[in-house]
């Protein structure tokens, strides 16, 4: 009997927990739920998700189960779900693309019942923040528009243009020109103090734009107000920001532009960044002369000490360079990364590697130590006899 009655607790208490789970963020027609806010006048919060996202699932199961959430946002919004990636989605996005976009999931979109843009969240929260960010939205002079009309009615305000800035960028847009307009208001020795440091930090992301060249070239001066750490971080940080996504789209042209303005740095982490970046291009657009060209003048400066790199590098060696002395060069590389950790799969690429510049004794000698290592794992040396074979052939 009372086992019977544990089991219907039990029962009763994981149902709660699902119909918990299902009741709030849940996938529905966007167009009835702006239908119910325009009655009730309650604001709309949009869940911008992708199912592969762990972030996502977590707060499905974790933050949406806890009563406080649910009966903080079920109170005061109307909410809604939608897969980012799906057709529904990406209409969705594409229809208020002016007013947001989506960087990374989750992204929780915040309208008034006329779907004017309040504000924009992204990330894991628990329940405190999120009901905090909640909180935060329905504070009237926190709203977007409200944010905005402040700063635009006072553009020498540095309070108000960083918080426009923290409203522009969580709506997933480039604040620059924004905060071009306060700065545009400050003399050159104005910028150069520990608050105009933080509104360019935070504010200025575009490396084209006239403040990067400034702090480059003060970038003593902002050390002492900020320190050289944040700085550098700064550089840094715009360098990726601007590159990479030139880099993904194989946009040369600009990427090159770009490259310049980041080289003009002078930061070896910028420069070991830009490295990687070259090669990638390099890469993607099969450009092997511009690779080897790159990999042979800053392998030793960038790469020396990444075991990974070096073994993506002398791979593509192997199977896309002829020449015997870029390949002479590469066998030091290989043995570097063997230096750094010895790994069979090393062992079969260097014993690969001095094989196309007909070393047979050093290629010999490399795979045998790689069957070494298959042996003393217990696992099948069957490649590595082949390629022993294939070795003494030669």
């Amino acid at each position: 009997m009372k086992k019977n009655v544990f089991l219907l607790l039990l029962g009763l208490f994981l149902a709660s927990t699902i119909n918990a789970q299902q009741s709030l963020f849940l996938d529905k027609d966007i167009a009835t739920v702006f239908n119910e806010s325009k009655l009730d006048g309650k604001p709309v919060v949009v869940m911008l998700y992708a199912t592969w996202c762990a972030h996502c699932n977590k707060m499905k199961t974790d933050t949406f189960t806890q009563k406080e959430v649910i009966d903080y946002y079920s109170s005061n919004f109307h909410c809604v779900a939608i897969d980012g990636e799906s057709t529904l989605g990406i209409e969705f996005k594409q229809k208020h693309q002016s007013k947001f976009r989506v960087k990374s999931f989750p992204t929780f979109v915040f309208f008034d019942k006329d779907e004017t843009l309040l504000g924009c969240a992204t990330g894991e929260f628990n329940k405190e923040q999120f009901v905090n960010e909640g909180k935060f939205i329905l504070t009237p002079e926190n709203q977007f528009n409200a944010v905005k009309k402040a700063f635009y009615e006072d553009v020498t305000n540095g309070d108000k243009c960083l918080k426009f800035v923290t409203l522009i960028k969580r709506a997933g847009f480039d604040p620059t020109l924004i905060t071009q307009k306060y700065l545009n208001t400050k003399t050159e020795s104005e910028l150069i103090s520990e608050y105009n440091w933080k509104v360019i930090a935070n504010g200025i992301n575009d490396i084209e734009a006239k403040e990067i060249a400034f702090v480059t070239a003060h970038k003593e001066e902002y050390s002492k107000v900020a320190s050289p750490a944040r700085v550098e971080r700064k550089l840094l940080f715009t360098a990726q920001d601007n590159l990479q996504s030139l880099v993904v789209r194989l946009d040369t042209l600009n990427y090159n532009k770009k490259r310049a303005i980041a080289a003009s740095f002078k930061i070896r982490k910028v420069d070991s960044l830009v490295f990687r970046y070259d090669l990638t291009l390099a890469e993607k657009t099969k450009n092997w002369k511009k690779y080897t060209t790159i990999a042979n003048e800053s392998v030793e400066q960038f790469g020396y000490k990444d075991s990974n790199l070096l073994v993506e590098i002398t791979s593509n060696y192997l199977a896309y360079i002829e020449d015997k002395k870029n390949l002479k060069t590469a066998t030091n590389w290989i043995k570097q990364a063997l230096l750094l950790g010895e790994s069979l799969d090393k062992y079969k690429l260097a014993a690969q590697l001095y094989l196309k510049v007909n070393d047979v004794k050093n290629a010999l000698e490399l795979a045998q130590k790689g069957k070494n290592i298959a042996v003393s794992n217990g696992w099948k040396t069957d490649e590595m006899d082949q390629l022993i074979e294939q070795i003494k052939k030669n």
